[in-house]
């Protein structure tokens, strides 16, 4: 894959291609966006369009217009098309993630730690062993601990030459300020429901093509899993039998437990939308059209607007690390009080 190849990212594509036909490179980004759009595969075919040794360059563009007679005239204009070849040995490598430059960062139970970073720090401080560029992407940047984000504003603020750090975040707000100030905003945006059909419509029926187009909310990689509607049926139970009964035993992990408080918000908006509207063609989730109407006949909309904002700021402090048993049974008696008997 190659940059060429990313859909609905056309903006943070031209962005990008544009920096490396400048020689404009900045030392750090700031990948913002939904998680699922595609800042990741973005940022590594990135690296590979900086370290390509066999780099497509350019390309004819035909452009057909009209003169003053009305008579159509076909012009020949170049355009730069910065890419990678994805053949040469360094893409191959860094597909790999076994390029001695590149480097990809994660974090670990839910957060990266201070060693991972200085342990970088020292891996970046020697000259680029195969590439032009030494390039470090840090994944979920907004899980880098304290002590992790004064280590990486020490990078940002004395950067190494010839390097660069690319931070992806679907929380950017988290981040701190200093170090969003010295890194340049790459913004990806949420692919358009014809796009997502576009890419959905050889893979599933028509039917269930619309369907996962809705629930994906624009993002291809939720999109593209292949059981996203079967998570969104279980998931959607154990939302409805954790308002009657406390689900200690629903969700394994701090990241399955922040996916399904994800999905809730989802569920509760199709409540709002029934409550406040009646119009069923409004809902994400129109198969479930049944049951979501018994839930909302069950509360107010204040209530449920509510509740969904008290949901929303439990799910920001899960990143703290909140007690999983604790959380669970909280939001039980959350759910209960607003839809109590409502299944």
């Amino acid at each position: 894959m190659a940059l060429k190849d990313i859909i609905g990212q056309e903006r943070a594509i031209e962005i990008l291609r544009g920096c490396i036909k400048r020689n404009r490179v900045a030392h750090a980004y700031i990948f913002a966006g939904d998680e699922g759009i595609g800042k990741k595969l973005t940022a590594i075919n990135f690296a590979k369009a900086l370290n390509c040794q066999k780099p497509v360059t350019s390309n004819e563009l035909q452009v057909t217009s009209k003169n003053k007679d009305s008579s159509l005239v076909t012009r020949h204009s170049s355009l730069i098309e910065i890419d990678c070849c994805d053949e040469c040995s360094s893409c191959i490598k860094i597909n790999k993630s076994i390029h001695p430059d590149f480097f990809f960062i994660a974090p670990e139970n839910g957060e990266i730690k201070v060693d991972v970073i200085r342990k970088l720090q020292e891996s970046i401080s020697y000259k680029a062993f195969e590439g032009g560029w030494k390039v470090i992407i840090i994944d979920e940047a907004e899980t880098l601990n304290q002590s992790a984000a004064n280590a990486c504003l020490k990078t940002l603020e004395e950067p190494p030459e010839q390097t660069i750090l690319i931070l992806i975040s679907s929380m950017s707000g988290l981040i701190p300020k200093t170090i969003l100030s010295r890194c340049q905003r790459v913004n990806f945006s949420p692919l358009p429901f014809d796009k997502i059909g576009k890419l959905l419509e050889n893979k599933f029926s028509a039917g269930e093509t619309m369907l996962i187009s809705m629930l994906s909310g624009g993002r291809p990689g939720w999109a593209l899993s292949n059981n996203l509607i079967e998570k969104r049926d279980n998931l959607f139970n154990e939302f409805k039998n954790l308002i009657n009964t406390i689900g200690e035993d629903l969700l394994d992990g701090k990241d399955s437990l922040e996916e399904w408080f994800e999905w809730v918000h989802l569920w509760l908006r199709d409540i709002a939308v029934l409550k406040a509207t009646g119009d069923t063609t409004l809902l994400i989730n129109q198969d479930k059209e049944r049951e979501i109407r018994d839930i909302s006949n069950k509360a107010a909309l204040s209530d449920i607007l509510k509740l969904s904002n008290t949901l929303y700021n439990i799910k920001n402090l899960l990143r703290f690390n909140l007690n999983k048993k604790i959380t669970l049974n909280h939001t039980h008696f959350l759910l209960k009080e607003t839809f109590a008997d409502s299944l």
